[in-house]
This record gives C-alpha cells, sequence and structure tokens, in this order.
C-alpha cells in the first residue's frame, strides 16, 4: 500500500491545472482591456490611463496589453490635458456674498509663483490678486489687489497688459486703497474681461516704480463666466 502512495500524489498533481504567469494571463488581460476601451470611449482619460497601466504592469505580455499599447500615448495626452484643465480651473475663487442692494458677485485669481515640483505649493507670496467683481451699487469692475506697501501710477495711470503672446495694449489703471494696502482698477473692465475670456495667461505691466518695474503674470484660462456672473 505504501508503494503506491507516491504514484498516486503524482498523478493527483498532474490532473491539476497549471497556474498561468500573469503576465500572460489572457483572460485577465481582456477584462482590463475592456474597461481601459470603455473609459476612453467615455472620453475618462484619467480612468484609461490608469486602466492601461494597471495592464501595461500586471498583464504585460498578453495581445491586449500590445493593442492597449496603440493608443496609451494619446490617451495620457488626453490625460495630462484634463489634469491641467482642473489645476487651472481651481485657481480661481468664486465668491457671492450679501451687499447693499443684493449680491455681490466676485471671482479672484492670484499672480503666478514658481511651484515646488514635488509637492505643488507656491514658494513664494504672490504679488497681486486679480479680482472681478459685479456689485448691486458700484457696478462690474476689475482690479488688482498688490501685496506691495506703496503705488506709485500717474497721472495718468498706465498699464500695460499683454494676452497670451499677443500684442501689449494700453489700458488706464485708477489707483485705490484697501485699507490694507494698495488696489488699482482696470478702468476698461470690459475690453479687459473680452480678452481675458479668450486668453490663457495675462500679463500686466505697471509703471516704474524707482528701480523696480512691477509685473505680474496670471494663468487665466480655467476662468468660467458662468460661475462668476451667475444669479
Amino acid at each position: 500500500m505504501k508503494r503506491l502512495l507516491l504514484p498516486a500524489v503524482l498523478l493527483l498533481a498532474a490532473c491539476q491545472p497549471q497556474e498561468v504567469d500573469p503576465a500572460y494571463d489572457e483572460a485577465k488581460g481582456a477584462e482590463l482591456l475592456a474597461a481601459y476601451e470603455a473609459a476612453r470611449a467615455d472620453g475618462d482619460f484619467e480612468i484609461a490611463e490608469a486602466r492601461g497601466d494597471e495592464l501595461r504592469q500586471r498583464h504585460g505580455e498578453t495581445k491586449a496589453a500590445a493593442t492597449m499599447r496603440e493608443t496609451l500615448e494619446q490617451v495620457r495626452i488626453e490625460a495630462e490635458a484634463m489634469r491641467e484643465r482642473r489645476r487651472l480651473v481651481q485657481l480661481w475663487d468664486y465668491q457671492q456674498i450679501p451687499a447693499a442692494g443684493g449680491i455681490q458677485h466676485s471671482a479672484a485669481i492670484y499672480s503666478r509663483v514658481a511651484v515646488d515640483p514635488e509637492t505643488g505649493r507656491g514658494l513664494a507670496i504672490p504679488d497681486a490678486q486679480l479680482i472681478l467683481r459685479r456689485h448691486p451699487a458700484w457696478g462690474e469692475s476689475a482690479y488688482l489687489v498688490l501685496t506691495q506697501k506703496t503705488l506709485q501710477c500717474g497721472p495718468p495711470c498706465r498699464l500695460q497688459i499683454r494676452f497670451d503672446d499677443g500684442e501689449t495694449l494700453a489700458f488706464e489703471g485708477d489707483p485705490a486703497d484697501t485699507g490694507t494696502g494698495p488696489a488699482l482698477f482696470i478702468v476698461d473692465r470690459d475690453r479687459f474681461l473680452a480678452a481675458m475670456t479668450e486668453a490663457t495667461r495675462v500679463r500686466i505691466e505697471l509703471p516704474r516704480s524707482g528701480a523696480l518695474v512691477p509685473v505680474f503674470e496670471f494663468e487665466v484660462g480655467g476662468f468660467q463666466p458662468a460661475r462668476h456672473l451667475r444669479d
């Protein structure tokens, strides 16, 4: 009886299904490819990118992985565009607060500063904040709130503003005081807003103040007019 035990064990082991190497698992690869293609068809490129990376890492030697690689580069481009779009949108702060005669609407964005590539946090305090405001009594305006302690601008106060890589345009400025520091209204708000809405970057240069020429750049591509002007 004992002499028959070893052959029986070997026979049982031979009948067991062989474990598939995950890298060559066509069934699992096909499942992930289906999820990848579904996300791509829905335009959810970040999810598609994640499913594609999972397929590449887990089942990289399958036919499904080979099929996925044909479109993965374009999916990565689209996914990065989605992330960049979200970043730009999140730069804006929209507020609605009670004011005399109704509701004040505002949209604000800080000037661009260098960013730590690891944390994504700014390495300095922004020098200016651009604010778009609609007030029930004061009307609509666009202005800068500055961190500098003093402002010398005019009269006349002339700003040099460039939208993206276009020609630098002259705008009239109107200095003001917030009570905590200087502000500067852009007099032709409608012309400024129309150009800004079509731009991704705005560069505003103030007149020379001593040895300095204050320049501020804003990444405005995520501005959403409907959120700012909705009732």
